[in-house]
């Protein structure tokens, strides 16, 4: 693990850890059936600039893959952070989005600065990226609570030359909540050429490329910016409903791009 305090880049090593791969998940594309179905949302944030962080980006696409075979509703996303990229290798996925987003959970969990690798499950637990075992506690523990929102509706539209255009609809209570809609490339490839993974080819699974945050309506539509734009069948759109208060998240659902 790698701790970066946001204000000032300096870093601490604080434990590399690798674990051996247990099973995990993620999602393939949703339908609400009507039930309010349990969802697990993994949040991984990380970058190819910090050696302790290929075995979490393992550990994230085991849970991708895992997740295609047994059909459980768990969810992640992978955010590259930019504190890295003066560091040696310029993150070629990084966004300054992601940097915000993990900065939210740095306060929500009362942290002394930000790390990498960093997991947060369902908004309600962190830990090291790349402890398997934390990972599939928590997983556990999100799959057995009941989900207070539901996507009735989620369909992602992109046409050449327009944005993608995300349309949803809601079942449950939104009060005091945000919907969080995240627009992934599935998978990529990357010959890293400098830095402490410098001379390695890293895969990364569900990038973030774009990331929106804002009050949920019962249903409704959101436009993402043209470009980044990932290849149309190397996309996918994430959304989920987070709690305002404790930062829970609340319902999510998956959908390709037509």
């Amino acid at each position: 693990m790698r701790f970066i305090k946001l204000s000032s880049l300096a870093i601490i090593i604080l434990v590399v850890v690798t674990c051996g791969f247990k099973r995990s998940p993620q999602p393939a594309p949703v339908k609400s059936s009507g039930m309010f179905e349990p969802v697990a949302v993994i949040e991984l944030f990380t970058s190819q600039g910090c050696s302790s962080c290929p075995p979490a980006d393992a550990l994230l696409s085991q849970t991708i893959a895992d997740t295609k075979t047994d059909g459980k509703k768990i969810f992640a996303l992978s955010f590259h952070v930019d504190y890295w990229n003066r560091l040696g290798w310029a993150d070629p996925f990084s966004r300054a989005t992601s940097t915000e987003r993990q900065k939210y959970y740095v306060n929500r969990f009362g942290l002394d600065g930000a790390y990498t690798p960093q997991m947060v499950v369902n908004g309600s637990e962190q830990f090291v990226g790349s402890d398997a075992d934390l990972l599939n506690r928590a997983i556990d523990k999100a799959l057995n609570t009941k989900a207070a929102v539901q996507f009735k509706q989620l369909t992602a539209t992109f046409a050449e030359g327009k944005p993608v255009k995300v349309e949803y609809e809601i079942a449950g209570d939104i009060a005091a909540t945000t919907i969080n809609i995240a627009l992934v490339s599935l998978s990529e490839t990357t010959v890293v050429k400098r830095g402490e993974n410098g001379g390695r080819t890293l895969t990364n699974e569900n990038i973030v490329r774009q990331f929106i945050t804002k009050k949920p309506a019962a249903s409704g539509e959101i436009e993402f910016a043209n470009t980044p734009v990932p290849l149309k069948n190397n996309t996918a759109v994430i959304v989920f409903i987070q709690n305002e208060n404790n930062g829970k998240i609340l319902g999510a659902a998956i959908a390709s791009i037509q």
